[in-house]
């Protein structure tokens, strides 16, 4: 997995992580059943945390295919992390899997990748899932070192930060510095195109290494623009990070553009991602205090797509 794989997972555990130190299991409840016909671990996906190590868990299919990304840090400019896929037994709540890739990386001071070592690729070992009186929580049973023994990982609300980890991103005043700092050319948001909502005003630009970010809210909706490198993506062409379910998913076309959507009113993308001419994009709209029942109108949503480049 490329070096750009590695700083995204970092970055989605830091959107959404809480410090947490190994802590005291609660006396675990039966965990939820999965709706007909979905994915089961979409019960549990999300990130978990442990003091300096999160795990972010996603579903890879349609059935009981799941994936778990580990980001432990041992510094400011070091980590390690594991990779991982396998499956998911519902009836046990346990993820098995056989083909673990370690990897040591280290940071430079502007975030970018100064080394990555890889370590193993042949780890196996389970994730145990439960459910306590505080939400959802794991345990990692590591075969090839006994990484996480005797830690219980928690699951992270939404909102909630984790600390102790390197933060790979950093703030630029302009888009084409946003875009030069992430090496992916040009970086353009649409500033004073009108919505329904108000004008596109860029608050805060943003960059790492293979992906440009920029904050642009109008009235009272958070919005967040995104451009990178198609290395960076955790599933088919989504720089996103939502992990979210919606109760809409649809795909619309936009000019030459397909564009995937997610929401939870009909028609209205709270979460919109494309890929155009080699590079992958991505808008998430919400409501402020992270309603995700907010969601880009048609004609918003195409205003933004045809002026981001």
């Amino acid at each position: 997995m490329k070096k750009y794989t590695k700083i995204f997972a970092l970055v989605m555990a830091l959107a959404l992580a809480l410090a947490f130190t190994a802590c005291k299991k609660e006396e675990p409840a039966p965990a939820p059943e999965a709706d007909d016909g979905q994915n089961p671990i979409m019960n549990f996906v999300g990130t978990y945390a442990s003091d300096r190590a999160s795990i972010q868990i996603e579903a890879t299919d349609e059935e009981n295919g799941a994936k778990a990304t580990v980001t432990w840090s041992s510094s400011a400019s070091e980590h390690s992390e594991w990779t991982m896929s396998g499956t998911y037994d519902a009836d046990s709540h346990v993820f098995t899997y056989s083909d673990c890739v370690k990897k040591d990386v280290v940071f430079n001071e502007d975030g970018s990748v100064e080394s990555e070592e890889e370590v193993y690729k042949d780890g196996t070992g389970t994730m145990t899932f439960s459910e306590g009186n505080e939400g959802p929580y794991l345990e990692w049973k590591d075969d090839k070192e006994n990484a996480a023994d005797g830690m219980t990982f928690t699951f992270v609300k939404e909102g909630e930060e984790q600390t102790g980890v390197a933060n790979p991103w950093q703030t630029a005043a302009t888009a084409e510095e946003a875009a030069e700092g992430a090496g992916i050319g040009s970086f353009v948001v649409p500033e004073g195109a009108e919505l329904s909502l108000g004008t596109v005003k860029v608050e805060e630009y943003r960059y790492m290494d293979g992906m440009a970010e920029a904050s642009a809210p109008v009235a009272a909706v958070e919005m967040t623009i995104r451009k990178g490198k198609p290395e960076l993506e955790t599933a088919e062409h989504d720089i996103s990070g939502d992990y979210n379910e919606y109760k809409y998913n649809w795909k619309t076309t936009i000019g030459d553009k397909e564009v995937t959507c997610s929401g939870n009113r009909e028609g209205e993308a709270t979460t919109a991602v494309w890929f155009d001419d080699g590079m992958d994009y991505a808008v998430m709209a919400r409501g402020a205090g992270g309603d995700d029942d907010f969601g880009l109108s048609a004609d918003d949503l195409e205003v933004l797509v045809n002026g981001i480049k």
